[in-house]
């Protein structure tokens, strides 16, 4: 390709007027530098760097569009860092995946498919064990429909929607010592309970919350193991208290997403409403809203993020955000109930997208395998290959 020509498929693309022949051109001339960026002329092609920030920028805006196509497309976009980084736009619509691909990639990927899927493994779906205080345990996703028990003052009931809701008795004194639940999902489960006081929380996979069945004493106390998503019921005379190992998250009435899985590096909590303060050991920090609280080692940095990416799980959907491939794997694996395992090397692809958590593991795969990265599924096992 002459200069010239990429001069102009960069001012199409840019523009929304590219066709998918001028995309697989544009992005072969990119990729062609991707060894050798000192042949890369600034004077005449542009700054690297700021055409690929604006092109990432179009794919953004690509994800965040609705899709009216009933037909799947798929088109690959690359991006072209020193990591080789992988853009993929998806775009939702109910439950299917729209992406968008060159075709003879999709053909590609269809014949693999009978050669990588071994035993394919279907999405999770809402799961989830209730511990009562006797230890007697309920198993929620087989329970049936109405009342489960009656603590206390306290009713429990499984909605039709498949939630459980604690239903307090305001008008009775609560007697006697608190008595603690604890909602626990397993891998390949979520679920949404509505606590005593009317908070909702949604748990993520290998999650669990302790919580009192009636709110006594000055302040509302619960503890988190794994992800939850709360909407706070506001009570400013009775402050929310989220405990999580050694870390407090404190609010009034607010919605906030907290991620504290114990193979992560650190615990962070994204505000998307309302205001929280954190607090480690002697250490204390407040978040505003659109901010994410990193805590590790003793620190509490504070970062603007998109929350969308944060919640996205309890929304149905994955959000990557130049998301390495172990990050990746460990949602997978949560979410699948799988085991991951890398042969060889492991890629140093970077992703943008959203993919539907409704999909098959294979299916994910396959989207992921755009960027040249190359997966096996085998009794409930991903192995990643280079």
């Amino acid at each position: 390709m002459q200069k010239e020509e990429f001069l102009q498929l960069i001012d199409k693309y840019l523009a929304g007027q590219a066709t998918a022949a001028d995309k697989e051109q544009l992005l072969n001339f990119f990729e062609s530098f991707q060894g050798d960026t000192d042949e890369w002329d600034e004077i005449v092609l542009g700054v690297k760097q700021e055409l690929e920030d604006r092109m990432l920028t179009n794919i953004r805006q690509a994800i965040a569009e609705p899709a009216f196509n009933a037909q799947p497309r798929v088109i690959k976009l690359h991006f072209f860092r020193n990591v080789a980084a992988a853009a993929i736009i998806l775009l939702l619509s109910g439950t299917a995946v729209y992406h968008w691909c060159i075709k003879n990639e999709q053909q590609k990927l269809v014949a693999q498919n009978k050669a990588i899927v071994k035993h394919d493994v279907e999405p999770g779906d809402n799961r989830a064990v209730l511990t009562l205080a006797n230890g007697s345990k309920l198993i929620l996703d087989s329970a049936k429909i109405g009342l489960l028990n009656q603590s206390g003052n306290t009713s429990i009931n499984k909605t039709q929607d498949g939630q459980v809701v604690y239903t307090a008795d305001k008008d009775q004194q609560q007697n006697g010592p608190v008595a603690y639940n604890t909602i626990s999902t397993p891998r390949g489960g979520q679920y949404r309970v509505v606590l005593p006081d009317g908070s909702k929380v949604w748990l993520n996979s290998a999650s669990s919350l302790k919580f009192p069945t009636a709110f006594t004493g000055n302040e509302r106390d619960v503890e988190l193991t794994g992800e939850g998503y709360f909407e706070v019921a506001k009570n400013k005379a009775k402050p929310f208290n989220v405990r999580v190992k050694d870390i407090k998250v404190a609010v009034l009435g607010t919605h906030f997403n907290i991620m504290a899985y114990n193979d992560e590096a650190a615990v962070k909590t994204t505000l998307l409403e309302g205001s929280v303060k954190l607090t480690q050991g002697n250490i204390s920090n407040l978040l505003k809203p659109g901010q994410q609280g990193i805590i590790n080692d003793k620190n509490i940095k504070i970062i603007d993020v998109d929350t969308d990416e944060a919640v996205a799980w309890k929304n149905g959907f994955f959000d990557f955000e130049r998301a390495n491939i172990q990050d990746i794997m460990k949602q997978l694996s949560r979410w699948y109930g799988t085991e991951v395992i890398y042969e060889g090397k492991i890629p140093d692809d970077e992703f943008v997208g959203k993919i539907s958590r409704d999909v098959k593991l294979s299916q994910v795969l396959h989207i992921l395998e755009l960027s040249h990265v190359r997966f096996r599924i085998e009794n409930k096992k991903i192995i990643v290959t280079p």
